[in-house]
């Protein structure tokens, strides 16, 4: 039995349609899981499972980026203020609807460490995935 020789279009085209699929099952989960927790309501118990699964892949995902040297090939500081500062924003409205928390004093200090943290941990992502692009253009 012969088997089929696939030529790179076609390799090409079998990656792009897997990662369609997979693009439109990872946002869905998230639609899913938001769904749950604003909409209906419901507690963490009753869906751990796809949080779970969510934000497991989630972090594999950022792990495989970062150990590959995909993630970006110059550490930039600049370009992560903007999304720490929209991620703060995101935290603190969540923060102040969501779990109630009214305290203007803890609301400015949680975003403020929420802050620092975002942005101290894409910066450490970038420094690794770009020790690792470096490593990987020496080798060459």
């Amino acid at each position: 039995m012969k088997r089929k020789i696939q030529d790179e279009r076609i390799i090409q085209e079998t990656r792009k349609q897997t990662s369609l699929g997979f693009t439109i099952l990872y946002f869905g989960v998230l639609l899913d899981l938001l769904y749950r927790q604003f909409i209906l309501q419901e507690p963490v118990s009753r869906y751990w499972d796809l949080a779970l699964l969510f934000f497991g892949v989630t972090l594999i995902l950022a792990a495989k980026r970062v150990s590959s040297g995909l993630l970006t090939n110059k550490l930039n500081l600049r370009r992560n203020v903007p999304s720490s500062i929209v991620a703060t924003v995101v935290f603190s409205i969540v923060n102040f609807w969501w779990v109630g928390n009214k305290s203007a004093v803890e609301l400015i200090i949680s975003g403020i460490i929420f802050c620092i943290g975002f942005y101290g941990i894409n910066l450490l992502m970038q420094y690794f995935s770009s020790k690792k692009n470096d490593d990987m253009l020496k080798e060459d």
